[in-house]
């Protein structure tokens, strides 16, 4: 009965096991005044994306939900402005960087129900002026 019951638990956990991140760039420096690019590559691996969310210093900034009408959806943070046209589930771009743009910034990526599994990873960026 243990045997069985491993066995069980060994299975189940691969299957929850599709989602993967397999990168996520952030630019280490970015200019004051210069857009940035925020890059978040996953592999969904057969589940359906439920969400990709962006946050900065632990605060959510974007959302891109595809089952929603808009699919993205922005949330006010200083130092965050987020060039929508531009920005998409696994490519976020903030608009003319300033000093208050520095910080830690996080990709989180969710897959649909029934798994709901969720993967996430980071990265700093620092801003820099030139006189």
């Amino acid at each position: 009965e243990i045997f069985s019951f491993m066995l069980a638990v060994v299975t189940f956990n691969s299957c929850v096991t599709s989602l993967r991140l397999n990168e996520v760039r952030i630019p280490m420096h970015t200019v004051r005044h210069q857009d940035a690019r925020l890059e978040c590559h996953f592999d969904l691996e057969g589940e359906a994306l439920y969400s990709v969310k962006w946050y900065k210093d632990g605060n959510e900034f974007f959302r891109y939900v595809p089952k929603d009408q808009p699919p993205i959806q922005l949330f006010n943070l200083p130092g965050v402005t987020v060039e929508i046209t531009n920005s998409t589930a696994s490519l976020v771009v903030l608009k003319s960087v300033n000093l208050s743009s520095t910080g830690r910034y996080r990709c989180e990526v969710s897959a649909e129900a029934p798994s709901f599994q969720t993967v996430s990873d980071h990265g700093d960026m620092t801003v820099v002026a030139f006189t």
